[in-house]
Formats: structure tokens, sequence, C-alpha cells
């Protein structure tokens, strides 16, 4: 699969601030969301490409992981007319009319430049270089191969008795809390997938209240994180796979509760309330509110003298645990209000 460039897709440096990605995301919605391009299927595909590079670029650790894939010491931004093209299909062709509309240097006109014919020496080190890749190519797919994967044959009753408790720790590390959980019933490409229905996510850059989400090895799950006074906003999304561990930092003031969608097999084309919503699981769980023992999750930061006191939870989730969760139906996962 061809590797995107969230930065040439924003348009801004990798070395751009939050305060620049925000910005510049916020221009190309004005531009390019589908309620100001109605029956544009290449301003849908290029909107949701503009969705997914701020999902990635405004979280500090998700950017963190797509930098080191990113570049080998690269710090500007390549010139248009020398990068490969991020996008495909009819959302590569809507941001090239658009970037010829806005007077922008178009890829197609740009004459390629002569290329001179390389000596016996140049081709000697490509055919050493091809060979070297082959020979790491076969070592990564074998490792790869081999890797042991003992979490997918882990039995429920061994999950249950390893993630059979949901323990909430203040940042002084003392245990305020311990519950268990269980669901009425019985979540693979993504980071955060209702952002474009929830809408921005929201971070407060000086802010150290976090809370570290343990999934167990029994389903996926899709996390939401959700202001506990009205309209009760969804600030937060996360995909978890199986057995993966996800901190979410940065999280502002406040008092707060989590939706949890449990399930397996992620399909793009699965959809909720009658279209509005796309992405879900193939076999569904079930939807549900955590149950911490207390009505919120209360998460402040303040400064006492000379050092900062902050909020810190830790929650591991199982949906085969009584007493974890109360169901909660799609409507009430999914709600704004």
């Amino acid at each position: 699969m061809a590797f995107t460039n969230y930065y040439i897709v924003l348009g801004v440096p990798n070395t751009a601030s939050f305060e620049e990605i925000k910005a510049a995301y916020r221009e190309l919605a004005k531009k390019y969301h589908p309620d100001k391009n109605p029956g544009n299927k290449a301003a849908e595909d290029f909107f949701k490409e503009v969705q997914q590079a701020y999902a990635i670029l405004s979280n500090p650790e998700k950017r963190k992981k797509f930098d080191m894939r990113f570049t080998y010491g690269t710090h500007e931004i390549p010139k248009k007319k020398s990068y490969s093209a991020p996008y495909t299909g009819n959302a590569y062709q809507y941001a090239q009319q658009q970037a010829q509309h806005r007077g922008a240097t178009s890829q197609q006109n740009t004459a390629p430049k002569p290329t001179s014919k390389p000596d016996k020496s140049e081709n000697h080190y490509i055919l050493i270089s091809v060979a070297v890749a082959l020979v790491l190519l076969y070592f990564i797919i074998s490792y790869s191969n081999n890797k042991p994967t003992n979490y997918y044959k882990r039995s429920k009753n061994d999950s249950i008795l390893a993630f059979n408790k949901l323990k909430l720790k203040n940042s002084q590390g003392s245990e305020t809390k311990i519950v268990t959980a269980k669901p009425d019933a019985e979540e693979n490409n993504l980071s955060s997938p209702y952002s474009m229905f929830f809408g921005e996510e929201v971070y407060a850059a000086e802010s150290k209240n976090s809370i570290k989400i343990i999934n167990s090895y029994n389903s996926e799950a899709v996390v939401c994180l959700v202001n506990a006074e009205k309209p009760h906003r969804t600030i937060r999304n996360e995909y978890m796979a199986v057995g993966s561990t996800f901190k979410m930092n940065n999280i502002p003031d406040g008092n707060y509760f989590l939706k949890v969608y449990f399930g397996n097999y992620w399909d793009r084309k699965k959809k909720f309330l009658n279209g509005l919503v796309k992405g879900g699981f193939k076999n569904d769980l079930g939807f549900f509110q955590i149950n911490t023992g207390k009505d919120n999750l209360e998460l402040k930061q303040k400064k006492v003298g000379t050092s900062v006191s902050f909020s810190s939870y830790e929650i591991i989730l199982n949906p085969f645990e009584e007493n974890m969760a109360n169901s909660i139906s799609e409507e009430e996962f999914f709600s704004k209000d």
C-alpha cells in the first residue's frame, strides 16, 4: 500500500506546530467539506484524506509514530512539482483541479527533466543495492511469519482471570476504586474512526491529565471519551486492537465518562444511524458505558507551589467481565446531546 504523506495532505512542513496543523485543517475543511460540495464524490474522498491527516498529526503520540516512518533526516516538505502524489483516483484529480484554481503550478504541466544514461559503475551499485534489499526483505518476511502470536490462542477463561479488574489510580498512585464488569452480549486500519462524525478531537497542549486504557485479548474496541457536562460531547475516539494499550494524553480539565463499542473484524462499509456513521465491526459485541463505580472520571491539573499535580487513571477493558459496563443502544453511543 502506498505511503501517504499527511504533511503534504495538509500542506504544512513536518516541523509545523499544533496550531499551524489545526489552522491548515480548518482552512481545508471550509473548502472541501461534503456539506459545501454536495454530490461531489472527489471532494468527499479528498476531505477524508484531510480528516485522517489531522487525526494523526494533531495527536502527539500518533504523530511521533508517523514521523518515524515518514522520513530519514528530511525536515522540509518537498516541492509540489517533485513529490509523488499522496492521493489516488477521484481524490487526486479533485486536489489537482483545486490547485489549478488557486493558481498553483500543476504537476501535469511540469516538463520532465532530461535524465542522463547511467554509466556501468552506477549500474553495478544499483545491482548491489537491489540484492541487499532482497536479502533484507527475505529476513523481514521470515521473522514476521515466525513471530509468536500466543495471544490469539488464549482461552476465554484465561483472559477473564488476567483482566478481571478495572483499577482507577490518581496521580499519587493510590488505588481509589476496583470494580468488575460484563456486558449483556457477546473492532484494523484506523486510529480515530469516528472523528468525521463526532468532530474535531480536543486536546490541551499543556495538560498532563491522562487515561491509560488496556484492552483485553477478547475483542477489538472503539473507546470514546465523553464530557459529562451537557451536551455530552465526545472529545476523543480511539480504535484499539486485541490486547493493545493506549494512553490518552493532554486531556483538558473536566468530568468525563467512557463509552466502548466492542467487536471484531473492522468493516469500512458498515453503517449506523441510516448511513450517517460509517465503519463498524462485522461481529458486534455491543455498545456500553463503562462503570467505574463513580459518577464520572474527574480530571484536574493544578499548580501547588513549584510542582504541578494532575489526574491519571488506568482502565482495563473486558467485554466478558461482570459489572464493568452498562449496555447502551446504538443511538446512545453515537449521541451528540
